[in-house]
């Protein structure tokens, strides 16, 4: 069953192959909706169609590369959309798409582009460009200079958010701002001829039963920390703005921390007894309480990983461990922040003291997923761990008053509070944290069902496409395929496998790295058919030397 925001955005396009104007798309929609099906739902029409050639997806993090290649090869996709298109992951290649229908890339890579590889496939072919949470492109950032030409030159622009707002209050690029006070501007989406918005909000995705509720755990403190050698201590849920930060910045660097971890590995222990697919996912200020976190929950006996911007290769495999359920728990910093897809997540231990609301909104849904391990809709919830300061319960009151059940707090009044968004290797408040400890946990115990819907989620639900090949997965086991057969050879034969490699590059014209799936499929094929590989015992001088033929002619 489609969703609203992907019934809108299939009218739109249909509008599109009709004649209508319109060439930009843009989408905002709640985090955990469902935003990755609409560049598939782009390409599977306007492609066939002649409309465009090719699509382009940006994404903000590498490690969502894997997860949108996936999303194209996934069969429940391709069978509701009714396509059979590939795309793969690419950073500033030549000829990104290598005999698919696009590729995937980051922000970070086009801005690093000086060869201009992207942009010039951009001017000979016709691309939908897909910007995945565009709030990233900062107005007159760097960013944005590197996308401008890409967003010049496209086809058609689909730009996609879950959150309209910047941690840090810049101005978003692409957007426009109306004046909402003397200073102040607000980002406001506006539909004409040439573009159209879509909003998908969070009672929508409910309705659609698209996400799950979200329950807020959270426990108050004692803090006890040192500034200008003075001692000072406040409960974390103080009210006095002067004090907030310093305690929740002592609060997760802690005795305190270590208890609500407890807290929470205890409940999330007690729901695997229902839900054993459940896993668990840990937020930490900085890179350096992420290890310290991950030894805790290692001696606790949960089999766990990390994923930090310290090993990128290493995040990505320990994400692929959490959606496999090689692992229990994964320690992060930011790669949480958006983008992970993986429905097992039950509960969330919010150890950090990021409080801009875009920042929460999404790492709040990062457990909001629907798990079809997980039994009936109605019995899957989603648990949030976190501490009771005032800026956190204020943005958890508005997420509740759009879940329609009773606020959590009486109303406090707004406050802001110093954030910055990123990896958190910064540091914090100009203070010494002495201690701190637990006082007590609030929480909505269960909340109200919503009415009128099937429990029958299981048959709408993508499958697990974690054991389907990408085509970046294969490109790398092809080449890896023939660098073997390439070093075996020459070493069975006392060649220089230098003078191999020169060979493959004269019969097919060009490097491997450079080639499509089919062109390695069928060096692949040529090496092992000119080059055969012999299995005589022995070393050295036992070894007999087979004469190479020097690509022949009559091969294939």
């Amino acid at each position: 069953m489609k969703r609203k925001h992907q019934i809108d955005f299939e009218q739109i396009i249909d509008a599109i192959i009709a004649g209508s104007p319109v060439r930009d798309i843009i989408i905002k929609a709640v985090p955990g909706g469902g935003k990755s099906t609409i560049p598939i739902q782009a390409a599977a029409k306007l492609i066939p169609e002649g409309l465009a050639d090719r699509i382009c997806w940006i994404a903000p993090r590498m490690s969502l590369q894997d997860q949108a290649e996936r999303n194209f090869i996934d069969p429940f996709f391709r069978q509701m959309f009714g396509h059979q298109l590939t795309i793969r992951s690419s950073t500033n290649d030549r000829n990104p798409c290598r005999g698919t229908q696009g590729f995937v890339t980051t922000y970070q890579a086009l801005a690093v582009d000086h060869l201009q590889t992207v942009l010039n496939d951009f001017r000979i072919n016709r691309y939908i460009l897909v910007l995945d949470e565009f709030h990233h492109a900062e107005e007159e950032g760097e960013w944005t200079k590197a996308l401008m030409p890409l967003y010049e030159k496209a086809a058609f622009r689909v730009l996609m958010t879950g959150t309209l707002e910047r941690g840090d209050r810049k101005r978003i690029a692409f957007t426009s701002y109306q004046q909402t006070g003397q200073k102040e501007f607000m980002p406001c989406l506006e539909s004409d001829d040439q573009t159209a918005v879509i909003e998908y909000t969070r009672k929508d995705a409910l309705a659609d039963k698209a996400i799950i509720p979200v329950v807020f755990k959270f426990s108050d403190g004692h803090a006890k920390w040192e500034k200008d050698g003075q001692e000072q201590q406040a409960k974390i849920s103080t009210k006095d703005g002067s004090k907030v930060t310093a305690a929740l910045y002592t609060a997760i660097n802690t005795e305190y921390a270590y208890e609500l971890l407890d807290a929470c590995i205890k409940h999330w222990n007690q729901h695997r007894t229902t839900r054993p697919s459940a896993r668990l996912l840990i937020v930490a200020a900085q890179i350096q309480n992420a290890k310290e976190y991950l030894a805790h929950v290692l001696n606790a006996g949960l089999r766990a990983r990390i994923a930090t911007s310290e090993d990128n290769d290493g995040a990505v495999k320990a994400i692929k461990e959490l959606k496999t359920g090689k692992i229990d728990a994964l320690v992060t910093v930011a790669m949480c922040y958006e983008g992970l897809d993986v429905p097992s997540v039950s509960h969330i231990a919010c150890l950090t003291n990021i409080r801009s609301a875009p920042w929460i909104e999404q790492m709040t849904a990062r457990a909001v997923r629907i798990d079809p391990q997980a039994g009936p809709y109605h019995n899957q919830r989603a648990y949030v761990f976190a501490p009771s300061d005032m800026l956190f319960r204020e943005i958890a009151q508005k997420i509740e008053a759009d879940q329609l059940t009773p606020a959590l707090l009486s109303g406090h009044g707004s406050m802001a509070m110093g954030s910055v968004e990123g990896d958190g290797s910064g540091g914090g408040p100009s203070i010494t944290p002495l201690e701190s400890r637990m006082i007590g946990q609030s929480g909505i115990k269960d909340l109200p069902l919503f009415g009128g819907f099937s429990d029958k989620i299981g048959q709408n639900m993508p499958e697990n496409v974690q054991n389907l090949t990408t085509a970046s997965e294969a490109e790398a086991e092809l080449l890896e395929a023939i660098d073997s057969h390439v070093r075996k050879y020459a070493f069975q034969n006392r060649y220089n496998p230098k003078r191999l490699n020169g060979e493959l590059y004269e019969r097919f014209g060009k490097p491997r790295r450079e080639m499509t799936i089919k062109e390695l499929q069928d060096c692949a094929a040529y090496c092992r058919q000119v080059w055969p590989l012999t299995y005589i015992r022995g070393t050295g001088n036992m070894r007999v030397p087979i004469k190479a033929h020097r690509y022949a002619a009559a091969w294939r």
